[in-house]
């Protein structure tokens, strides 16, 4: 979970995203011009295989805060819960699987697949900022005594389309599971995204799963299945808000 020096300064924004622009000095700590306190404590009870109750306690901020304002992966959006259900439902979709998450904010879903069993996770992020917060999720909730499992999850920084995705790739190394919570939020960001994860899910048998509560800027749900689709992926849709990408040649297996 180290942070990796190549890592390029990134802002995402809810109005677009960018190379990140200065920071300005605040004064006054954490609080707001009101004297509220911006940050925020979610928590999301796992049920996990056996029965039991994993508890994922994540630190962020107020959707209403500035610092969300500014970069919208440090706050806790409907998808994302959406998406941890859908998994803690179906754990066979992760468990033995090699799992990247685009977008992973404060890092909820890829924490939901690493309790669950997935044979390795890596947790991506545009956005500099929001890396801090989810490296800090990723220590409170799957740092234990476990040296193997620590060594199953992973941070790293990702932007979207290229020449990112191309140096992100290792060796060719693609993954069986690619997660994506509330990750389209601008018609910009579509095409990038999909170029990413087309370049990272492993063919034939990979899967994109992709969780909307929000329809940013008014991006269809019917534009999203057909950038998809050009790129040779098929969608079904389970339930509410969860969109399944298959490579159009692998979607009869599993």
């Amino acid at each position: 979970m180290e942070q990796q020096s190549a890592e390029q300064e990134w802002i995402e924004a809810p109005d677009g995203w960018g190379a990140a622009e200065e920071p300005q000095e605040e004064e006054g700590g954490c609080a707001d011009l009101f004297g509220r306190d911006p940050r925020e404590s979610f928590r999301f009870d796992l049920t996990l295989g056996d029965g039991t109750t994993r508890s994922i306690r994540l630190q962020g901020y107020k959707v209403d805060s500035d610092e969300t304002d500014r970069s919208t992966g440090v706050t806790l959006w409907g998808a994302a819960p959406r998406l941890a259900t859908h998994l803690q439902n179906n754990p066979e979709i992760c468990k033995g699987k090699s799992v990247l998450e685009v977008g992973a904010g404060l890092g909820l879903c890829g924490i939901a697949a690493h309790c669950l069993g997935a044979a390795s996770v890596v947790m991506t992020d545009g956005d500099t900022q929001t890396l801090e917060k989810l490296r800090e999720n990723v220590r409170e909730n799957c740092d234990d005594n476990d040296a193997e499992a620590k060594n199953t999850i992973q941070c790293r920084q990702l932007i979207w389309g290229s020449p990112h995705m191309e140096r992100f790739a290792n060796d060719e190394w693609q993954y069986d599971l690619v997660l994506g919570a509330d990750v389209v939020y601008t018609p910009e960001s579509r095409e990038p995204l999909f170029d990413t994860v087309a370049h990272l899910l492993k063919k034939p048998h990979g899967k994109f799963v992709l969780s909307r509560y929000n329809k940013w800027h008014n991006v269809a749900n019917e534009v999203v299945i057909d950038a998809g689709s050009a790129r040779g992926l098929d969608c079904t849709r389970p339930s509410e808000g969860i969109f399944v990408f298959q490579w159009r040649d692998g979607k009869t297996d599993e």
